[in-house]
Protein backbone atom coordinates (compact mmCIF):
# COMPACT_ATOMS: atom_id res chain seq x y z
CA UNK A 1 0.00 0.00 0.00
CA UNK A 2 2.93 2.21 0.84
CA UNK A 3 4.33 1.80 -2.89
CA UNK A 4 0.96 2.62 -4.60
CA UNK A 5 0.14 5.74 -1.85
CA UNK A 6 2.69 7.41 -3.25
CA UNK A 7 3.60 5.94 -6.98
CA UNK A 8 -0.67 4.95 -7.95
CA UNK A 9 -0.04 8.07 -10.90
CA UNK A 10 3.14 6.76 -12.38
CA UNK A 11 0.94 2.77 -12.51
CA UNK A 12 -1.40 4.92 -13.80
CA UNK A 13 0.95 6.49 -16.61
CA UNK A 14 2.47 3.25 -17.32
CA UNK A 15 -1.04 1.60 -17.93
CA UNK A 16 -2.30 4.62 -19.80
CA UNK A 17 0.96 4.16 -22.54
CA UNK A 18 -0.15 0.46 -22.66
CA UNK A 19 -3.63 1.43 -23.25
CA UNK A 20 -3.22 3.51 -25.94
CA UNK A 21 -0.70 0.97 -27.82
CA UNK A 22 -3.52 -1.63 -27.37
CA UNK A 23 -6.53 0.90 -28.79
CA UNK A 24 -3.92 1.55 -31.38
CA UNK A 25 -4.34 -1.87 -32.61
CA UNK A 26 -8.16 -2.96 -31.49
CA UNK A 27 -10.34 0.92 -31.47
CA UNK A 28 -11.03 0.07 -35.07
CA UNK A 29 -13.09 -2.63 -34.67
CA UNK A 30 -14.51 -1.39 -31.34
CA UNK A 31 -17.79 0.40 -31.73
CA UNK A 32 -18.18 4.33 -31.43
CA UNK A 33 -19.04 4.44 -27.81
CA UNK A 34 -16.90 1.73 -26.20
CA UNK A 35 -13.48 3.52 -28.37
CA UNK A 36 -14.68 6.68 -27.15
CA UNK A 37 -15.13 5.52 -23.34
CA UNK A 38 -11.46 3.62 -23.21
CA UNK A 39 -9.90 6.89 -24.69
CA UNK A 40 -12.13 8.90 -21.94
CA UNK A 41 -10.49 6.46 -19.45
CA UNK A 42 -6.84 6.98 -20.83
CA UNK A 43 -7.69 11.37 -20.33
CA UNK A 44 -8.11 10.59 -16.69
CA UNK A 45 -4.73 8.39 -16.88
CA UNK A 46 -3.01 11.46 -18.63
CA UNK A 47 -4.92 14.29 -16.24
CA UNK A 48 -3.60 12.22 -13.11
CA UNK A 49 -0.28 12.52 -14.37
CA UNK A 50 -0.53 16.16 -14.92
CA UNK A 51 -2.26 16.79 -11.54
CA UNK A 52 0.32 14.42 -9.58
CA UNK A 53 3.47 13.87 -11.43
CA UNK A 54 4.45 16.39 -14.21
CA UNK A 55 4.47 19.36 -13.21
CA UNK A 56 2.24 17.90 -10.20
CA UNK A 57 1.86 20.25 -7.53
CA UNK A 58 -2.15 19.51 -7.79
CA UNK A 59 -2.20 18.26 -4.24
CA UNK A 60 -0.77 21.34 -2.38
CA UNK A 61 -2.77 23.41 -4.98
CA UNK A 62 -6.07 22.06 -4.23
CA UNK A 63 -5.30 22.26 0.04
CA UNK A 64 -3.89 25.65 -0.58
CA UNK A 65 -6.75 27.13 -2.93
CA UNK A 66 -9.77 25.56 -2.47
CA UNK A 67 -9.34 24.59 1.34
CA UNK A 68 -7.65 27.13 2.27
CA UNK A 69 -5.37 25.02 4.39
CA UNK A 70 -2.59 25.46 7.17
CA UNK A 71 -1.16 22.40 6.65
CA UNK A 72 -1.34 21.73 3.00
CA UNK A 73 0.98 18.69 3.25
CA UNK A 74 -1.36 16.40 4.91
CA UNK A 75 -4.48 18.28 5.00
CA UNK A 76 -7.54 17.64 4.03
CA UNK A 77 -6.16 16.22 0.78
CA UNK A 78 -3.53 13.35 1.82
CA UNK A 79 -1.79 10.25 -0.16
CA UNK A 80 -4.21 8.04 1.13
CA UNK A 81 -7.59 9.85 0.06
CA UNK A 82 -5.57 10.63 -2.96
CA UNK A 83 -5.31 7.09 -3.97
CA UNK A 84 -8.99 5.97 -2.67
CA UNK A 85 -10.38 9.10 -4.72
CA UNK A 86 -8.22 8.52 -8.00
CA UNK A 87 -8.01 4.90 -8.23
CA UNK A 88 -10.88 3.56 -6.01
CA UNK A 89 -12.73 5.96 -7.74
CA UNK A 90 -11.97 7.29 -10.91
CA UNK A 91 -10.13 4.20 -12.24
CA UNK A 92 -13.04 1.82 -11.66
CA UNK A 93 -16.13 4.14 -12.58
CA UNK A 94 -14.15 4.97 -15.91
CA UNK A 95 -12.79 0.94 -16.36
CA UNK A 96 -16.81 -0.31 -15.86
CA UNK A 97 -18.29 2.49 -17.83
CA UNK A 98 -15.86 1.72 -20.96
CA UNK A 99 -16.67 -2.55 -20.18
CA UNK A 100 -19.93 -1.96 -20.52
CA UNK A 101 -20.92 0.96 -23.01
CA UNK A 102 -23.79 0.53 -24.31
CA UNK A 103 -25.41 -1.97 -21.44
CA UNK A 104 -24.95 1.08 -19.29
CA UNK A 105 -25.21 4.52 -20.76
CA UNK A 106 -26.03 5.87 -17.51
CA UNK A 107 -22.50 5.30 -16.33
CA UNK A 108 -20.66 6.51 -19.21
CA UNK A 109 -22.67 9.59 -18.55
CA UNK A 110 -21.80 9.88 -14.78
CA UNK A 111 -17.81 9.66 -16.14
CA UNK A 112 -18.71 11.92 -18.57
CA UNK A 113 -20.00 14.38 -15.54
CA UNK A 114 -16.67 13.87 -13.57
CA UNK A 115 -14.82 14.60 -16.27
CA UNK A 116 -17.00 17.56 -16.89
CA UNK A 117 -17.10 18.63 -12.91
CA UNK A 118 -12.90 18.57 -13.62
CA UNK A 119 -13.04 21.25 -16.66
CA UNK A 120 -15.38 23.42 -14.40
CA UNK A 121 -12.58 23.22 -11.44
CA UNK A 122 -9.34 23.48 -13.05
CA UNK A 123 -10.78 26.18 -16.33
CA UNK A 124 -12.99 28.19 -13.74
CA UNK A 125 -13.09 27.43 -9.95
CA UNK A 126 -9.16 26.94 -9.31
CA UNK A 127 -7.98 30.08 -11.96
CA UNK A 128 -10.62 32.22 -10.12
CA UNK A 129 -9.93 31.66 -6.53
CA UNK A 130 -6.46 31.49 -6.73
CA UNK A 131 -5.39 34.17 -8.96
CA UNK A 132 -3.38 31.90 -11.29
CA UNK A 133 -2.88 31.69 -15.77
CA UNK A 134 -2.37 27.96 -14.79
CA UNK A 135 -3.06 25.15 -12.63
CA UNK A 136 -2.26 21.19 -12.70
CA UNK A 137 -5.22 19.54 -14.69
CA UNK A 138 -5.84 22.59 -16.89
CA UNK A 139 -4.12 21.57 -20.13
CA UNK A 140 -5.77 17.93 -20.01
CA UNK A 141 -9.24 19.16 -19.17
CA UNK A 142 -8.90 21.80 -22.06
CA UNK A 143 -7.52 19.43 -24.71
CA UNK A 144 -9.33 15.90 -23.29
CA UNK A 145 -11.83 16.04 -21.33
CA UNK A 146 -13.38 19.26 -22.77
CA UNK A 147 -13.63 17.35 -26.25
CA UNK A 148 -14.60 14.18 -25.46
CA UNK A 149 -17.17 15.38 -23.26
CA UNK A 150 -18.13 17.32 -25.94
CA UNK A 151 -18.17 14.30 -28.68
CA UNK A 152 -19.94 12.39 -25.85
CA UNK A 153 -22.99 14.52 -25.47
CA UNK A 154 -23.32 15.37 -29.29
CA UNK A 155 -23.28 11.82 -30.48
CA UNK A 156 -24.96 9.95 -27.63
CA UNK A 157 -27.26 12.35 -25.93
CA UNK A 158 -30.24 11.48 -28.29
CA UNK A 159 -29.43 7.53 -27.58
CA UNK A 160 -30.07 8.02 -23.96
CA UNK A 161 -33.43 7.43 -21.91
CA UNK A 162 -35.15 9.51 -19.54
CA UNK A 163 -33.43 7.33 -16.79
CA UNK A 164 -30.26 6.94 -18.32
CA UNK A 165 -30.04 10.98 -18.41
CA UNK A 166 -32.11 11.14 -14.94
CA UNK A 167 -29.79 7.63 -13.24
CA UNK A 168 -26.13 9.14 -15.30
CA UNK A 169 -26.81 12.84 -13.61
CA UNK A 170 -27.38 11.55 -10.26
CA UNK A 171 -24.65 9.34 -10.18
CA UNK A 172 -22.38 11.68 -12.15
CA UNK A 173 -23.11 14.31 -9.00
CA UNK A 174 -22.36 11.62 -6.56
CA UNK A 175 -19.20 10.99 -7.56
CA UNK A 176 -18.25 14.68 -7.94
CA UNK A 177 -19.04 15.51 -4.60
CA UNK A 178 -19.49 12.11 -2.34
CA UNK A 179 -16.64 10.27 -4.10
CA UNK A 180 -14.60 13.11 -4.25
CA UNK A 181 -15.18 15.92 -1.38
CA UNK A 182 -16.60 13.73 0.70
CA UNK A 183 -14.13 11.09 -0.11
CA UNK A 184 -11.16 13.46 0.94
CA UNK A 185 -12.75 14.99 4.21
CA UNK A 186 -13.76 11.21 5.59
CA UNK A 187 -10.42 10.37 5.42
CA UNK A 188 -8.71 13.61 6.05
CA UNK A 189 -5.86 13.01 9.35
CA UNK A 190 -3.54 16.08 10.73
CA UNK A 191 -1.50 12.98 11.19
CA UNK A 192 -1.24 11.42 7.21
CA UNK A 193 1.93 11.06 5.76
CA UNK A 194 3.07 14.31 4.30
CA UNK A 195 2.79 15.16 0.29
CA UNK A 196 6.50 15.46 -1.46
CA UNK A 197 7.92 19.10 -1.53
CA UNK A 198 7.15 19.18 -5.29
CA UNK A 199 3.56 18.35 -4.68
CA UNK A 200 3.15 21.96 -2.19
CA UNK A 201 5.72 24.51 -2.35
CA UNK A 202 4.96 25.61 -6.10
CA UNK A 203 1.35 25.69 -4.89
CA UNK A 204 2.39 28.24 -2.14
CA UNK A 205 3.10 31.30 -3.92
CA UNK A 206 -0.65 31.43 -4.61
CA UNK A 207 -1.58 31.69 -0.43
CA UNK A 208 -4.00 34.82 0.23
Amino acid sequence: MGFMERHWFDVGGVLGLILAAVLGFTGSSMSTLSLLLWISLLSLLAHQVEEWRRPGWFPGMLNVVLFRSADPWRFPLNVRSGLAVNVGVGWVGYVLAALLAERALWLALATITVSIGNCVLHLAVIPMRGRMPYNPGMATSLVLFLPISAWFLIGFWSSMSLLDVLLGLAVGLALNVGGVVGLIRVMESPSAPPFEARQVEPALRFVR
